[in-house]
């Protein structure tokens, strides 16, 4: 899915970078068909913090593609999308 892009126009419009976030095994413990979280999360998910990417010298969309790679990059290839095109 495409990102929505108002945290990109904010860095954009500020100059400041954004730190992408990935977060591996989330679906082990809230599934997309349960309210609630199926199961305790110690030891399942993995939160992987990347380098900032900073938003100068790039256009919004840039900096959306950019966040989005270094995202994909940080999971498993087993969460990966099938394809990187939005």
């Amino acid at each position: 899915m495409p990102f929505k892009n108002g945290a990109f126009k904010m860095a954009h419009k500020a100059g400041k970078p954004v730190i992408p976030v990935s977060i591996c095994g989330a679906a082990k413990v809230m599934p997309s068909y349960w309210m609630f979280p199926f199961k305790p999360a110690h030891n399942v998910c993995k939160v992987v913090l990347h380098e900032p990417i900073e938003s100068e010298g790039k256009t919004e969309q840039e900096l959306a593609d950019a966040v989005r790679d270094a995202i994909v990059a940080g999971l498993p290839e087993e969460q990966r999308p099938l394809t990187t095109t939005q």
